[in-house]
């Protein structure tokens, strides 16, 4: 299982720490798992014989035959941020500090329920902020449970700074966060974005255009890409968006 905390392979070597995630992840036979960075395969073990699917990624071949033994979990050597999550319920996994937000984003966008992972010290900083843009994304969908610090004596070869294991489980989704996660994760300019988002609700195009306008934001702003969205913009619309609706 890695870690990627300073772009080196980082493999979980405490036995209480993975007995722990196992048992934070809540697994039934009827889950279907994502296992992001399988490495040598320690975690998959423990995952494939209490869930109903798992699929395991992992982009080092030099992996390549030690997971092939493990028998009916569906391994895939490549970048699991390139493929389709959907028909999955649940992602266990200890992933890089590099691949912590996309793989937060991507969850979010593929409808993953539930996410237990190790992540860096700093990114677990990242998720609990309400001032950072993943960390406000990723409390509109999940119930976010720091669950325990994992000393970095943990792995080996020992990484720079501490890990955490945190619990991210899907919130019923309110009205209003439903229209932020589908302005946030639009291609386009923003503008277009909040104004299709808000036909999406049942407002008329006329309507739509309206509350744009009412809520006062520069030109300039609207006419930028949605990925250049910031934190700060989101809580913006959060608590202006709540009129229209």
């Amino acid at each position: 299982m890695e870690v990627d905390l300073d772009k080196g392979q980082h493999f979980l070597i405490d036995e209480d720490i993975l007995k722990l995630e196992i048992e934070e992840a809540k697994l039934m036979k009827s889950d279907r798992v994502i296992e992001i960075g399988a490495g040598n395969g320690v975690l998959t073990r423990e995952l494939i014989g209490k869930v109903g699917k798992l699929t395991a990624f992992e982009i080092d071949e030099q992996f390549v035959d030690e997971l092939k033994e493990i028998k009916k979990a569906k391994i895939i050597i490549g970048n699991a941020l390139s493929y389709d999550w959907r028909g999955h319920n649940k992602i266990v996994s200890n992933i890089s500090y590099s691949l912590s937000e996309p793989v937060i984003m991507k969850a979010i966008w593929d409808g993953i329920e539930e996410l237990t992972l190790i992540v860096g010290e700093n990114f677990k900083e990242l998720l609990l902020s309400e001032e950072s843009k993943v960390g406000i994304v990723a409390n509109l969908v999940y119930d976010i449970k720091p669950v325990s610090n994992v000393d970095k004596k943990s792995f080996n070869p020992i990484p720079r700074v501490d890990s955490w294991l945190v619990k991210l489980t899907k919130k019923k989704g309110t009205k209003l966060e439903e229209l932020l996660k589908r302005i946030i994760f639009r291609n386009g300019k923003i503008k277009n974005s909040i104004i299709y988002a808000l036909v999406e609700e049942g407002k008329t195009k006329k309507e739509a255009k309206e509350i744009v306008s009412a809520l006062k934001i520069a030109e300039s702003v609207l006419e930028k890409p949605v990925a250049k969205i910031t934190g700060k913009f989101i809580l913006y619309l959060k608590d202006n968006l709540v009129k229209a609706l």
